[in-house]
This record gives C-alpha cells, sequence and structure tokens, in this order.
C-alpha cells in the first residue's frame, strides 16, 4: 500500500519531469527558429547570383577543342542552372565545328562550370571563322546581359608548305564599325583589355562604351602602342557631354589615360584619335577601363528590383540590350514590365547571312494581347515593320531577305501598352525562321499609337514602322572583266544591281602566277608583297589598302559599303568592279606580256 505522503511526492516529480520536458523543446524550437532566420536572412544578403561568360571572345585553332569557362557571382546557395548552345557566326556547324547545347548546374559552394566546343579541320584555306556563344533559361539565377553571349574564333591553321605562317598585315580589325557614338563597341569595367585595334586608314576614329556607378572613380586607357601611334583619348559620360580628355599621359609615353568618377550611373563613352600622321597599317594598340576605388564590377542595369514575372530576356528595352535569338528557336514572351513601370518593349537580335529569307513572327498571343513588330538593319536603320498578320490576327509577320552578314535586330512591342497589374496577361510567343528561297511580300503595317517607343530618346531610329516593308533581292549580271596584257582575271564578281546601303562585306583576294598552267592557284604560285587598294565605287572612298602575304593573298574583313566596291592593283594596272560577295582569284599567265 502507497501512503498518501508518497503519492503526492510522486506527483510532484512527474510535475517537474513535464516541466523540464516542455522547457526543452521550447528551447529547441527557439534554436530552430533563429537558426532558419539567420539562414534567411543570410541568402537576403547575399543577393541572387549573377550568370555570364568569362569572356566576351574566345579563340581556339581549327582542329583543336576549345574550353568556355561560364561565371556565377555570387556561389550560389541552392542549385543554379543555365542552358548553353552554339550558333552560327560565318562558321558552319558539322563543317567547322561539332554544334553543342545542354545545361550547367552550379552547386552551393560552385563559381564557373564550363563546357568544351570540339572544331574541324578544313583541308582548304578558308580563313579564320566565327560561331556564337549563347546562355539562356537561368533558374535560380539571372543572367548577365552584357556576357549572355561570347563569340568563338576558329583560326585558320593552313599555310604553305614549308613556310612559317607570317600574319596577313592588320587593316581593319574585328571591333568595326565603330566610328560613331551610336555604334559604340561594347566592354564593360575590369573586362579583360581590348587587344589588336587599328586606327586604319588614317583618320579612323574609335568608339568604346562601357558601364558607371554614380561615384564610383575609374579609369580608361590606351596601352601597349605599336611604333607609329599616339592616341588621344576622350570620355563622354551619359548624356554624350565631355568628361575629360588626355593625349600622353606619362613623359615618354604617347599612349593615354583620362581618370574620372562618374556623376551619375549610366553607360559612359571613350573616343579615341591617332596624332600621328604616319601610315597605320599593321599598327595596334589595346584599351580597357578600370575601377580605381569603390564597390565590385558595376552591374550594367539599373540596381531597381526585378519584377517578378518578367521574362527571360528582361532587360532588353533597346538596341544595346537586345536579346540574342537563334534561327528556330521559340521564344515564349509578356510585356511585364522589369522595372514596375511601362511600356514594356522588346528587342531582339539574330545573326543573318546574305541569300537566305528570314520570318519573324508573334503568335500564340494571349486573348488580350496585340503587338507590333518592327525589324531594323545592323545599322539600326528601320527595314520595315507589321502591326496585324490579318484582318481579325493581332499578331505580326515581317519577312526580309538578307543582302548583308551582321544582326538584323527585331523589336516586339504592345500596341496598347498594359496598366502594370495587368501586364502578366499580355503573353506571346516569338520565331524567326531561316530558309533559301524566294521571299514573298508581308502585310502591310499600320502606325502603332503614340505611347509604342521604338527606340530610347538617346539614339537616333524612327519610332514608327515603315508604310512598307521592303523585300531585298539580289540578280547577277556575267560581264567580262577587263584586264591588262600581262593579266587574266580569273572568275571576279561582276556587274550586279548596287545592293542596299550601308551593307558589310568580306572577301579574300589572291594573286598567283600560273606556273603549271592549271589555272589553278597552288600554293607555292602565290606573288607577294602586292598592293591592293579597294574603294567604294559609288563614293570613290578608299576603305582598305594592304600587301599580299607569301601565298599571294589578303583578306579583307568587315568593310561597309553603299554598293559596290572597286578593285585596284596599281603595279599590274588592274581596275576591276565588284560586288565583294565572293573570293576574288587574279591569274598571271606566263605566256602572256
Amino acid at each position: 500500500m502507497i501512503h498518501t505522503g508518497q503519492r503526492l511526492r510522486n506527483r510532484q516529480t512527474a510535475g517537474y519531469m513535464l516541466l523540464i520536458i516542455a522547457l526543452l523543446l521550447i528551447f529547441l524550437y527557439s534554436a530552430a527558429t533563429v537558426m532558419a532566420g539567420n539562414r534567411k536572412k543570410s541568402a537576403v544578403l547575399q543577393g541572387t547570383p549573377t550568370i555570364r561568360f568569362s569572356r566576351t571572345d574566345y579563340e581556339v585553332t581549327e582542329g583543336n577543342r576549345a574550353t568556355i569557362t561560364v561565371e556565377i557571382n555570387p556561389s550560389p546557395t541552392v542549385t543554379a542552372t543555365v542552358r548553353y548552345e552554339t550558333l552560327n557566326g560565318t562558321a558552319q556547324a558539322g563543317t567547322d565545328y561539332v554544334p553543342a547545347s545542354g545545361v550547367l548546374d552550379f552547386s552551393p559552394g560552385d563559381t564557373s562550370r564550363s563546357f568544351q566546343v570540339q572544331t574541324r579541320s578544313r583541308s582548304t584555306f578558308v580563313g579564320d571563322r566565327t560561331v556564337i556563344l549563347r546562355l539562356s533559361d537561368p533558374t535560380n539565377a539571372d543572367l548577365d546581359p552584357t556576357r549572355d553571349a561570347s563569340v568563338l574564333t576558329i583560326l585558320e591553321d593552313q599555310v604553305p608548305t614549308g613556310t612559317p605562317r607570317t600574319p596577313t598585315p592588320v587593316f581593319v580589325d574585328k571591333y568595326e564599325p565603330n566610328n560613331t557614338l551610336e555604334t559604340a563597341f561594347p566592354t564593360s569595367v575590369g573586362a579583360p583589355e581590348l587587344c589588336e585595334i587599328t586606327l586604319w586608314p588614317s583618320g579612323d576614329i574609335d568608339w568604346f562604351r562601357f558601364t558607371v556607378k554614380d561615384d564610383d572613380a575609374y579609369e580608361a586607357l590606351t596601352l601597349d602602342l605599336s611604333p607609329g601611334l599616339d592616341t588621344v583619348l576622350t570620355v563622354y559620360d551619359n548624356q554624350g557631354k565631355v568628361v575629360d580628355t588626355n593625349d600622353d599621359f606619362e613623359f615618354g609615353s604617347l599612349a593615354s589615360k583620362v581618370e574620372f568618377t562618374a556623376k551619375a550611373s549610366g553607360t559612359y563613352y571613350a573616343q579615341i584619335v591617332n596624332k600621328d600622321g604616319s601610315d597605320t597599317a599593321n599598327k595596334t594598340y589595346c584599351f580597357e577601363v578600370n575601377q580605381v576605388q569603390g564597390t565590385a564590377t558595376p552591374t550594367p542595369l539599373p540596381t531597381t528590383t526585378r519584377v517578378p514575372g518578367a521574362d527571360i530576356c528582361e532587360y532588353n528595352g533597346d538596341f544595346d540590350s537586345a536579346c540574342l535569338i537563334g534561327a528556330g528557336d521559340t521564344f515564349d514572351m509578356n510585356f511585364v514590365p522589369i522595372w514596375g513601370e511601362g511600356p514594356d518593349n522588346d528587342f531582339y537580335r539574330i545573326w543573318v547571312k546574305p541569300g537566305l529569307f528570314y520570318n519573324c513572327e508573334t503568335f500564340n498571343l494571349s486573348s488580350v494581347n496585340d503587338t507590333n513588330m518592327i525589324l531594323y538593319d545592323q545599322n539600326q536603320n528601320g527595314i520595315g515593320g507589321n502591326d496585324d498578320r490579318a484582318v481579325g490576327d493581332f499578331s505580326s509577320q515581317v519577312s526580309f531577305f538578307a543582302s548583308y552578314t551582321g544582326w538584323l535586330y527585331i523589336l516586339v512591342g504592345p500596341v496598347a501598352p498594359p496598366e502594370y497589374a495587368l501586364s502578366f496577361l499580355f503573353t506571346y510567343s516569338l520565331r524567326c525562321t531561316e530558309t533559301i528561297t524566294t521571299p514573298t511580300a508581308t502585310p502591310a503595317p499600320t502606325r502603332p499609337p503614340s505611347s509604342f517607343v521604338p527606340k530610347p530618346a538617346t539614339t537616333t531610329p524612327s519610332p514608327s514602322p515603315l508604310e512598307e516593308t521592303p523585300v531585298f533581292t539580289t540578280t547577277s549580271v556575267v560581264a567580262t572583266p577587263t584586264a591588262t596584257p600581262n593579266v587574266q582575271v580569273q572568275p571576279l564578281p561582276t556587274n550586279t544591281p548596287m545592293a542596299a546601303a550601308g551593307r558589310e562585306i568580306s572577301f579574300e583576294l589572291t594573286v598567283y602566277y600560273d606556273s603549271n598552267l592549271n589555272f589553278t592557284p597552288e600554293l607555292t604560285e602565290g606573288v607577294e608583297d602586292v598592293g591592293v587598294a579597294i574603294y567604294d565605287n559609288m563614293t570613290n572612298e578608299l576603305l582598305a589598302f594592304g600587301y599580299t602575304n607569301e601565298a599571294g593573298t589578303i583578306r579583307f574583313s568587315s568593310l561597309t559599303v553603299t554598293g559596290m566596291i572597286r578593285i585596284s592593283i596599281p603595279f599590274l594596272q588592274f581596275n576591276q568592279i565588284a560586288t565583294g560577295d565572293s573570293n576574288v582569284f587574279i591569274r598571271v599567265s606566263p605566256f602572256l606580256r
């Protein structure tokens, strides 16, 4: 039998145990809550990671494998992913390289991942070629719009047998055309220096643009100048006003440097000219921009918080931030303004090549949406536009027959900009296809309301679609080239109707002495050090000049012409009109005197 006092003591003991257990549970719950809060606070402080290519351009010799590095900053707290793919530039998939695509995974603690692109050797000399690299569809991260695309250059490795390779003289650099503020070549603060830049021909002006933050200090400078260059550097702010200019930044140096503090966040510009009056052919320099105090590399976008629901291409509200797309790709987009106010206008860009037909269209529009589309050429001049594809069909469609190699810009905007609260309902899909076919006319466009803004006020192109959508075509008329008594020309591009203004051409010219009479240039038949001049046949402006290498070849790249060109070789007393759309072979016969 248990006495009453013992029962009381047992009850007290049980009560103490329950109290201890309750206090322990409260302690454990509190600790877990604090830890979760700390994790949440840490995640908030760290911010959304940004994914980008480690470089704006990569190089690999043909036949080798290129390793492409993709960075993420800061390191993610949860697994982040991004899709990568290769697109044809001047290189052709399957012929010049093996196409690559896939998804990169970034685990917590990762700062970079990489993928590889295998290139293929060509048995004949075809010159350097380019592959476009693109990132898209990030999860748990954002894309850096200034580095969501890059270029891989496949370097030619074919040289004459037994002869050491001598580089062809550098004339027009890969950053051209960048002769105006509007065509300024983009770079980033802290990015690797841009090199192999030329100031040829005499009078050439180079422009570059970069993004800065208010109250941070920077330096822009030229360096590694070849003898015969004396640069003058001028920096302009985001309003186009001169910040400062410099000729020689230290005694005994002809390089230039401008140090400045940004008065406002935005895009700044650098202009570089040459004071030296000597021939600038094959003379190069480098350019870079660095931050000398303040925070890390400036973000190229406004610092406002990103709006949930904005599509994967935002921010893409102007030409400079145009979202890169590939032929045949489908993108699901919307008109949600990324900064919480509108209207939201979406710019895209696609690489086009002459002789191909491009058809861009919006489709799968939501029931409340009505799109308008405008196409712009590589110089950001309006080509054509379309509001409604057909009566009752509010989607848009514009066709374009390319007459140049370069960027084609596509602008898609809402005819009736929605209220911000309803913008997520305004969705559409976009696709551009590429075919080899005869182009057909597109539906007649209508003008959008005044609230549709195709281009920011700081730039030039017309804000309205054109009344007609022109379809560019090219015809060819064979004509016999005029040769001097000791020269035969074979097969030279000849008299054709003038192409669209401002087109870009690249081609190779070979002069060879046909010693074996087989009418084919051999590696040992090249005529070296022959001077070749290229003129714009309409304006008579000298576009390029250079000398053939040991293989008798010279390459002219990225020449902007208004129509036909004139090839002049004074040594051979040779002048010929050509299109510049194909390579040129000039045969010197051993029997002609």
